[in-house]
């Protein structure tokens, strides 16, 4: 590993933090500074409903300025042992009102969302067996539809970009391998 010296956080935002580092080049006596975002992890879930269809939602993304049909998620809230599956439970419910025993989730694959970029990691998971039994409690900026589709659709969504974000993607991805 490198050592990343005097790290240095220059503009702090509620979502993450604009960052420099120095670093050593692998073919220079030279250090140069480097800049990426500190943010904290992300978590997804791919939620099956009993008679196997997958739940989806759909939202604006602000960035884009457009809807995206995504996995519900958001950002774990802690760094203690569990926190990512409980942040996937917790986002699952308040996104969706659906949950599940916690013993029907399983961890599917932790990603890098950018790692030229970004210092944290992304949590796939999947949580079988979903209803309906909350009640939702959207963020001030959420305003989510949920969308059930059988996973031929959904797999068909991903071929034509439809679901295009790279996380969610990639999550229904390994999902779709590990039950072919």
């Amino acid at each position: 590993m490198k050592e990343r010296k005097n790290w240095k956080d220059l503009y702090p935002t509620p979502v993450y933090t604009l960052a420099s580092f120095e670093i050593q080049l692998p073919r220079s006596t030279e250090e140069k500074t480097y800049y990426v975002l500190k943010s904290k992890n992300w978590v997804n879930v791919v939620p099956v409903t009993k008679t196997g269809e997958i739940l989806l939602i759909k939202q604006y993304r602000y960035g884009i300025g457009e809807d995206s049909l995504e996995l519900p998620g958001g950002i774990v809230d802690e760094d203690e042992p569990a926190s990512e599956l409980i942040s996937a439970i917790r986002e699952l419910r308040e996104e969706t009102g659906y949950a599940t025993d916690p013993a029907k989730y399983k961890l599917l694959a932790k990603f890098s969302g950018n790692p030229a970029m970004f210092t944290n990691w992304s949590y796939s998971y999947v949580a079988y067996d979903v209803e309906p039994i909350h009640e939702v409690e959207f963020d001030e900026g959420e305003d989510i539809e949920i969308v059930i589709k059988k996973p031929e659709e959904v797999k068909r969504l991903l071929i034509e970009g439809t679901i295009h974000h790279p996380q969610m993607a990639a999550a229904l991805g390994i999902y779709f391998l590990q039950n072919q």
